[in-house]
């Protein structure tokens, strides 16, 4: 029925119960017998048992259209103890007074007023003539059961109290149907078990008072008395039921918002705080108004979007009550509106109590779920550019794409550069202009990701590959153009590899877009993109370092006593692209597992570290040459190659290998060998790891170098107590410390005076290309330290004897104990090396 037919017929409904009643109390008037003065006070109480019924309800629970009343009961009470047509206007007075003081007499409530008095009187006209039906017929002078056998008191009470049920049911179904426009079936089962308990509870109350008014009349005046304080403790005993079913429902719904998803917990939430404060709808607003939840009283969701987009609730409806949601944190904020049933209908202390609980649990439930959304988004997508990832871009093209894939790798060459030098705020802005631009090229059938720190990747189908290489040339093209940057005009150079293949082969496919682009960029064609077609055969790590460009430098090594450049470290680097250079440590070397292709790339490095020192070999003769290897590399068969390398080339005496710290040390046979042709083993890194004392029992070096990160210039004094650690142990050892990236002449003095024998860094030239340290080497003025340095003796010989301060002259007699050991010992450089003294010092002083 349409809401346009529902009005009409409410009121005919109400019109025909009004009929109904006016008509019963007309019949009771004209048929109405004045009691004599002595029992004039029993109607009194009769209309005051009706009035305190009509007055003392509850709601079960608050705010829903079904309250427990006593106007049954009371109904009941007065049919059974009263004449019949003092019950019908006992009724209609009792109950038009309690109307008149519990409802304003305004619009729709004058409406419902006049409908539940109507009601009221027609259920108790019925129940008085039930009664009379069956010989129940009271007088004042005796009651009913005084006049009738009791079986049919008992038998027309309850054919009367089941009349009376079933009238209120039957008009009360009848009014909500059409006010509300729902089935009848859903009406009449709304709240059915509770509404038949208390039902039967009405009735059994009423039989019972009834037998005691029937034995005694005067039972009747205390009635209110006692039916107010049968509403008193039925109404605290419902108000405790409800507080602890608010509370118990209040844990199940923190309990459903404990979830990890947004969209469940806001939803949840909305349908969740209809039922717990039994409102005709509720709204949850978050982030400002970017998203709206709206639950009905059904507690289904009926609007999710943002909040300028919510229809309006009703028209004329009353303001809802708001309530701000984390007002108190710094998380996801917003609002909680209830929206109650009219005007008059108000939040009990219990219930803001209530409120304020759920809107904390709610808070705490939007945060983590915020939370955990921005771990997944970051686990799916880039942090900078907000653009899928390696892994997402993989997952949808496997999901989208249905025939060949054409896969493009972007790489923006000069990135690093450029973020080194205009700043990371600046390199982010062309970061973030870079994707919008790439993303704007996509269009259908094409997905983009960020793959790398500063690559990209672009997947088409659906396309051919000519097109497809179109539009990939087009969008490194647009990615080239220059950008404004804080006011600088910025070029990022950009290279692109592409291939094709099937969709189910897309990481593959990527992996070989890579290949491409970093092939075309070692050859250096500077072209927008590569593109190849065919299968690209995956080459080792150790096949592309041997085919890379390398580049060799070299860095002086001084005798910090003397000042003279003794032994020249080879610095080799791979130049790997035209902007990438990978040098030869460990770093590198760890990523490969070959043993072959190490030891090769070992050969290469030595053998292109001897060639290059040709270019210096003249102007410093005596000087020995330090070459990095990997220490895995360091095996017999690499052993016998260094033979052959060095016959005609180099003497033994005057090659150094330094070895890193690695897990496999050279084993004993190769050692041996290389003891055999004078080459000497430095031990590199020292103080880098928790092996470094390890390492010094596993090869006869001659040399430690302490690692970088103990220089002397961040002024950190923990690098002092290592530098002294490793001068101890180079004692009894009998090795040489040496100490890199001296930078100034008082640190110098500094590592001179802890022990340390040779030094390196920018002070004595750092990093040189062979022509570039030749020079440098013919223009070198030796600068030793002054005599009162050379008068201190920094050691602590245990071996020697009693240990000598190091901030103490040394004795006459100890400093011609250690003259005689040889000139190694003298003055502050601490030690030596295995090789005899003749063979360790030169005509200039240097080591060979």
């Amino acid at each position: 029925m349409s809401s346009r037919r529902r009005g009409p017929a409410l009121v005919l409904l109400t019109i025909t119960v009004f009929a109904a009643a006016f008509s019963s109390v007309l019949w009771a008037t004209i048929n109405l017998r004045q009691p004599t003065p002595y029992y004039s006070v029993y109607p009194i109480m009769g209309a005051a048992v009706m009035a305190v019924g009509a007055i003392f309800s509850a709601p079960v629970p608050p705010r829903i259209p079904f309250r427990i009343t006593l106007t049954p009961t009371a109904t009941l009470l007065c049919a059974s103890v009263l004449p019949v047509p003092w019950v019908i206007i006992c009724t209609a007075v009792g109950v038009s007074v309690a109307r008149i003081l519990t409802r304003y007499p305004r619009s729709a409530g004058v409406h419902k007023a006049i409908h539940n008095v109507s009601m009221d009187i027609v259920a108790a006209a019925l129940a008085a003539v039930t009664m009379h039906a069956f010989g129940i017929r009271p007088r004042f002078e005796d009651s009913g059961l005084a006049t009738s056998r009791w079986q049919l008191y008992v038998l027309g009470f309850l054919i009367a109290g089941i009349a009376v049920l079933a009238l209120q049911e039957i008009v009360t179904t009848a009014a909500a149907t059409l006010a509300t426009g729902r089935p009848v079936l859903t009406v009449l089962r709304y709240m059915w078990r509770t509404r038949l308990i208390v039902g039967l509870a009405e009735v059994g109350t009423a039989g019972l008072v009834s037998v005691l008014t029937s034995l005694d009349m005067r039972a009747l005046i205390a009635l209110p008395a006692a039916m107010l304080v049968l509403h008193l403790v039925l109404t605290h005993r419902l108000r405790i039921r409800e507080e602890r079913r608010a509370w118990e429902h209040l844990a199940v719904l923190s309990d459903a918002l404990a979830s990890r998803d947004i969209d469940v917990v806001i939803r949840t939430a909305a349908a969740g705080a209809v039922k717990l404060f039994g409102a005709q709808a509720a709204d949850i607003e978050i982030a400002g108004g970017g998203r709206l939840v709206r639950a009905d009283r059904d507690a289904a969701v009926v609007f999710d979007g943002p909040a300028e987009e919510v229809p309006v609730y009703a028209a004329g409806a009353p303001l809802p009550i708001a309530h701000e949601i984390g007002a108190n944190t710094i998380g996801l904020q917003g609002t909680l509106r209830l929206y109650l049933r009219g005007p008059r209908d108000r939040l009990s202390a219990r219930e803001r109590s209530t409120l304020r609980a759920f809107s904390a649990t709610l808070s705490t439930s939007l945060d983590i779920a915020h939370a955990y959304a921005l771990m997944r988004h970051e686990a799916h997508h880039d942090r900078d550019t907000g653009m899928p990832n390696r892994a997402t871009l993989l997952t949808w093209v496997a999901e989208k794409a249905s025939d060949t894939c054409h896969v493009v790798a972007i790489r923006l060459e000069n990135y690093e550069f450029l973020a080194d030098a205009v700043g990371r705020d600046k390199a982010l802005v062309l970061l973030n202009e870079l994707a919008t631009r790439l993303s704007r090229t996509s269009r259908d059938a094409a997905e983009v990701a960020r793959v790398g720190d500063a690559e990209f990747a672009l997947v088409m189908w659906a396309t051919t590959e000519m097109s497809a290489y179109q539009r990939a040339c087009y969008a490194v093209a647009t990615l080239r153009r220059p950008i404004h940057v804080g006011g600088s005009l910025l070029a990022v150079r950009v290279s692109a590899g592409m291939t094709s293949g099937a969709p189910d082969e897309a990481a593959s496919l990527l992996d070989a877009a890579e290949r491409v682009m970093w092939w075309a960029i070692r050859q250096g064609q500077d072209r927008l993109v590569t593109y190849q077609a065919g299968p690209i055969q995956s080459v080792p790590l150790a096949r592309e370092l041997d085919d890379a460009r390398m580049s060799i430098s070299f860095e002086p090594i001084v005798d910090l006593a003397r000042g003279s450049i003794t032994m020249v470290q080879s610095v080799p680097r791979w130049l790997y692209s035209r902007y990438d250079v990978l040098a030869a440590d460990g770093y590198a070397y760890q990523l490969l597992d070959d043993q072959d292709a190490l030891e090769g790339l070992a050969r290469t490095v030595l053998t292109r570290s001897i060639a290059a020192a040709a270019t210096w070999r003249n102007a410093l003769p005596h000087a020995a040459l330090v070459v990095p290897v990997p220490a895995r590399a360091v095996t017999p068969r690499f052993a016998d190659g260094l033979r052959e390398a060095l016959q005609g080339s180099l003497a033994g005496s005057s090659l150094v290998l330094a070895l890193g710290q690695a897990a496999d040390l050279p084993p004993g046979d190769a050692s041996e060998q290389l003891r055999h042709l004078g080459v000497r083993l430095l031990l590199e890194d020292y103080g880098s790891s928790t092996r470094s004392i390890e390492s010094l029992n596993a090869a006869p070096w001659h040399f430690l170098r302490v690692h970088p990160a103990y220089a002397l210039d961040a002024g950190w004094r923990p690098a002092r107590s290592v530098i002294r650690a490793a001068v101890d142990l180079a004692v009894d050892l009998d090795l040489a410390v040496i100490a890199p990236g001296i930078a100034s002449d008082d640190e110098r003095r500094e590592l001179a005076a802890l022990g340390c024998a040779l030094g390196s860094g920018p002070h004595f030239g750092g990093e040189m290309f062979p022509s570039q340290i030749r020079d440098h080497a013919t223009l070198w003025q030796p600068s030793a330290l002054d005599a009162a340095a050379a008068q201190v003796l920094p050691l602590r010989l245990r071996r020697a004897g009693p240990a000598v301060s190091s901030h103490s002259p040394v004795q006459r007699g100890d400093r011609e104990t250690i003259e005689a050991r040889g000139p190694r010992f003298l003055g502050p450089r601490a030690v030596g090396h295995r090789a005899p003294a003749s063979e360790f010092r030169s005509d200039e002083g240097g080591v060979m």
